[in-house]
């Protein structure tokens, strides 16, 4: 039947009335949707009738068509229409290459445009802006800057928006200069680029570091009156802040406000990482009346919320892990009980940035107590919450609980990484458990772990014997890891403490070439063995 034959209602509603009208619902003649469009194509496409009645039938059918999906079938019922003698009009080709480019077929679209020039039809932005963002999806930038000159050459005027997907790209891939020169371009065809267009390229070219290009821009385009916003300024801070120049990304901050632009959460991170990096929290500045010291940021979060800006997660975030690194953790602290006043809720990684900043401000019974805290509250720590813990707790000498920790790690299902079982490591050397620690390195391979470099220096360091450093420094390149600065600095402190001063010149020599210098440990071991002489002087020169 036809009814099953037509897949979309909204196909069905689109030709309703031209079924009513000509009793094609009252018949059981035609088996095919093809077969029904050519009738009605026949009944209401005739190149005899015009009138207004008809014509909205003949609108409603192309809308049918794409409504159907079926663009082989579109084809074909086009093609009957240009045999019957009815001329397709701009519309028409549009609806076509509408659903043609949504097929993901866009140089059949392209040739659809090639057709409706042949025949006179004028293509609009609107075809045009389709098919360039379709060449664009599918990454044929060139082809689509090609079509926009044969449009402009046939008389169709492309519009901002139709570079915009072509700016896009070229701002993404790093193309800036391109993007520039076709800037230029559009203003020379007398199309105005809109704000969104000049806010990509400012974008950009802060992301490239050219700052003042950028600035450049961002004077250009209020000159010839198209208004910054939001997104225009926080490139423009962003980039600031990035390279250090903290100060102008307040003065443009600045100039948001007095322009009554709204900043968002992300203006603000920007500004509250840039100047928690450069450790503005124990300068005075002069942003927001007399915003100074730790009550900086504060204030800076008051205003958020007074600008109708509420702080995410990502904002707290950056808050408590500069006061942390500040060494001002309590301060981190209050601002993790205001997040719940905010509607905020703490996430593994403020709670780990927290007991990280406990734990190195010696404050490990705290660290312990936001861990239980944090494991309440379900907030499920990680392998990374796991290592400041367990590092933590090993610098202090609490190695039981740390491997009571280590436990329930493996109760958890998460298997500990090798920077895991490198902590512990070196907590039972610091415990005087070396036997421990060599136990537990052996049965890392059985463990399916590989140790790094660092776990390897770790037991050349506490193994003692120079043999055993000698067989772990084989079995570090046996198993291709190349030994760092650490690493030739301890084996060659364990050659000089015994005595085999040859060898000691050797590593010194191929440290060097491996670009490593001999740091503050050594530089010390010498000395002392050159005041009580046990080295000769000319050794002093290898070290420089």
């Amino acid at each position: 039947m036809l009814m099953t034959r037509i897949r979309s209602a909204k196909a069905l509603r689109s030709v309703g009335p031209l079924l009513l009208e000509t009793g094609t619902l009252r018949t059981s003649l035609l088996h095919s949707s093809y077969e029904f469009l050519c009738f009605a194509c026949e009944r209401g496409f005739s190149s005899g009738v015009s009138s207004n009645r008809n014509l909205s039938y003949r609108e409603r059918l192309r809308s049918g068509i794409v409504w159907l999906q079926k663009l082989g079938f579109a084809f074909a019922v086009m093609g009957k229409m240009l045999k019957l003698g009815y001329d397709p009009d701009t519309v028409t080709f549009s609806t076509l290459i509408n659903g043609v480019c949504h097929g993901g077929k866009v140089f059949e679209a392209v040739e659809l445009v090639e057709r409706m020039v042949q025949m006179d039809v004028i293509p609009n932005f609107i075809v045009l802006n389709t098919i360039v963002n379709g060449l664009c999806l599918q990454g044929k930038v060139s082809e689509a800057m090609a079509l926009i000159d044969r449009m402009v050459e046939n008389g169709c005027q492309p519009d901002g928006a139709t570079y915009g997907p072509i700016l896009n790209i070229m701002c993404k891939s790093g193309n800036i200069a391109l993007a520039l020169d076709l800037l230029r371009k559009m203003e020379h065809r007398k199309v105005k680029p809109q704000v969104v267009t000049y806010s990509m390229i400012i974008d950009s070219l802060c992301k490239d570091g050219s700052l003042d290009d950028a600035l450049g821009l961002f004077n250009e385009m209020e000159t010839k009156g198209i208004k910054a916003n939001v997104i225009t300024y926080n490139s423009l801070i962003g980039g600031f802040c990035s390279a250090g120049r903290w100060n102008d990304g307040a003065e443009l901050l600045r100039d948001m406000i007095t322009r009554e632009i709204t900043p968002n959460v992300v203006t603000f991170s920007a500004l509250i990482d840039s100047f928690l990096k450069e450790r503005k929290l124990t300068e005075p500045q002069e942003l927001f009346n007399e915003m100074i010291t730790r009550d900086e940021a504060n204030k800076m979060l008051d205003l958020m919320v007074s600008k109708g800006c509420d702080p995410n997660i990502l904002t707290f975030i950056i808050l408590i892990n500069g006061y942390c690194k500040a060494g001002w953790v309590e301060d981190g602290m209050r601002l993790f009980r205001k997040m719940p006043l905010r509607g905020v809720v703490a996430n593994t990684v403020t709670y780990s940035t927290l007991i990280q900043g406990f734990c190195q401000s010696g404050k490990l019974d705290v660290a312990k107590e936001v861990f239980q805290d944090m494991v309440s509250q379900g907030a499920n720590p990680d392998t990374v919450t796991y290592k400041i813990l367990l590092d933590g707790l090993c610098d202090n000498g609490e190695l039981e609980e740390a491997l009571e920790v280590l436990e329930k790690m493996h109760n958890c299902k998460i298997d500990p990484d090798i920077c895991i079982y490198t902590i512990i490591i070196h907590g039972m050397c610091n415990a005087s458990k070396v036997d421990d620690a060599w136990d537990l390195f052996c049965s890392l391979p059985l463990k399916g772990v590989k140790p790094n470099v660092k776990t390897f220096t770790v037991m050349i360091r506490k193994k003692g014997s120079l043999p055993e450093a000698n067989m772990l420094l084989r079995k570090m390149e046996e198993d291709g890891i190349a030994p760092n600065d650490c690493t030739y600095n301890t084996i060659i402190r364990a050659h000089l403490l015994g005595g085999d001063i040859a060898t000691s010149a050797k590593l010194i020599e191929e440290m060097k070439s491996c670009g490593f210098s001999p740091d503050a440990s050594t530089v010390e071991m010498v000395m002392d063995m050159l005041s009580d002489g046990r080295l000769d002087k000319s050794f002093l020169d290898m070290l420089s």
